[in-house]
């Protein structure tokens, strides 16, 4: 039997159970993408004149990125726009008490932009974390 330092270091996963993610209550945003252990809220919101796209995950997606920020894909039947983040540092919080995290990310989004997601059926998103890509199906 090996000896190996990176087993005593590797970071422990838990589960996230999907009912206790339906079972938060959150209020700060439109309830927009779900996947297995995620949900994804998303609204369109303005600022001194300039339309973002703010978005919250809350789940088992937990990210800390500095320096580089994250993309955001919206897929539609015939075509894609693409988000950069507003903020390049992104971070996860743990909820209290529980094994969920809650992710808050703004991006920047032109107005031709928030009309198309808005009037536009979309298929799904896909949110770019450096080397990790989370896809959510939209509800």
């Amino acid at each position: 039997m090996a000896f190996s330092l990176s087993n005593i270091f590797k970071q422990k996963v838990t589960k996230v159970d999907p009912e206790i993610i339906e079972q938060l209550d959150f209020k700060g945003g439109t309830k927009f993408a779900k996947n297995e252990t995620n949900i994804v809220y998303a609204d369109v919101e303005e600022l001194g004149g300039f339309s973002y796209l703010k978005t919250v995950i809350i789940g088992d997606t937990s990210v800390k990125i500095k320096r580089i920020g994250c993309t955001l894909l919206f897929n539609f039947k015939n075509d894609t726009i693409k988000l950069n983040s507003d903020n390049t540092d992104i971070e996860s919080n743990k909820i209290k008490g529980t094994n969920v995290y809650y992710t808050e990310i703004d991006f920047e989004l032109d107005e031709s932009d928030a009309k198309k997601i808005n009037s536009e059926k979309v298929i799904d998103i896909q949110y770019n974390f450096k080397n990790i890509i989370s896809i959510f199906k939209t509800i």
